[in-house]
């Protein structure tokens, strides 16, 4: 990678995105007139999570429950005594995992209940379509970062089911995954700059170049590349260590980053 000057590098917030106000200098770094919408999969929130999930719920313009996503946060507030606190603008998916309790509680608090019966889209997608057509009204999806809990734990299929939504839509919109242990989103092609909070980030972390053959070069890692061919079927940039505070990231195809999520207590 070239020296560039690092606003000639696209930005990526990573983990400011989580927890914004963690230094003085942070809470300058939200883009402005940026939205902001929380999705929650139908994965088990852990205890630990509960930190993090009350402080971009906070934050969120919009808040979605896909699916059985709306038993997991119903569990989860019951559990902490929260349940009249956290309710969601929306639970939507083809809703054949949805329970009947949490569906009961959260539709008189005034949550809407959406069914899309469609088979060809996940509930995931089902849920970036219901927020961009109905909760934003078809404002340009570039607006509104996504920040996703769930999706990364559990089933293989499901994993590279999340994955390929991310690839699918990193020209279009920002969509950053959270889970117990790891943040995950894209980097598209060209110059990158990762902003990382080494205090909730890493130390191990990789770059999958899922879209196919690529060439990387990188700073601020243990061990860089310089101009190196990546694939699944070659050379993958994985249990690397992030070294440096800003992490340069030059590829000629979109990669997939992800590092370990350290929760605060």
């Amino acid at each position: 990678m070239d020296d560039k000057t690092p606003d000639q590098c696209q930005t990526h917030l990573g983990s400011y995105l989580i927890y914004p106000d963690d230094d003085s200098a942070s809470a300058t770094l939200w883009p402005q007139n940026k939205e902001l919408a929380l999705l929650i999969l139908n994965e088990s929130i852990p205890n630990e999570e509960r930190r993090v999930l009350e402080s971009v719920w906070s934050r969120a313009n919009y808040r979605i429950c896909i699916d059985g996503g709306g038993n997991r946060l119903y569990d989860f507030c019951k559990h902490h005594d929260t349940l009249d606190l956290l309710v969601p603008d929306a639970i939507v998916g083809d809703l054949d995992s949805l329970q009947g309790t949490p569906r009961t509680y959260y539709e008189k608090l005034g949550a809407r209940i959406r069914c899309y019966s469609d088979q060809n889209s996940t509930d995931f997608m089902k849920g970036l379509l219901y927020l961009d057509n109905e909760l934003r009204g078809g404002k340009d999806p570039n607006d509104c970062i996504v920040v996703v809990f769930g999706g990364l734990g559990g089933r293989l299929d499901h994993i590279m089911h999340t994955l390929k939504v991310l690839f699918n839509n990193h020209l279009t919109r920002q969509i950053c995954v959270i889970s117990e242990t790891n943040l995950t989103f894209v980097v598209p092609s060209g110059k990158n700059k990762i902003l990382v909070n080494k205090r909730v980030d890493g130390p191990t972390c990789g770059i999958l170049p899922l879209a196919g053959q690529t060439t990387l070069t990188t700073r601020g890692l243990r061990w860089n590349l310089n101009n190196h061919p990546s694939s699944f079927e070659g050379l993958m940039s994985t249990s690397n260590i992030i070294d440096d505070p800003e992490i340069y990231v030059e590829t000629a195809l979109p990669v997939a980053w992800t590092c370990e999520f350290k929760l605060f207590k």
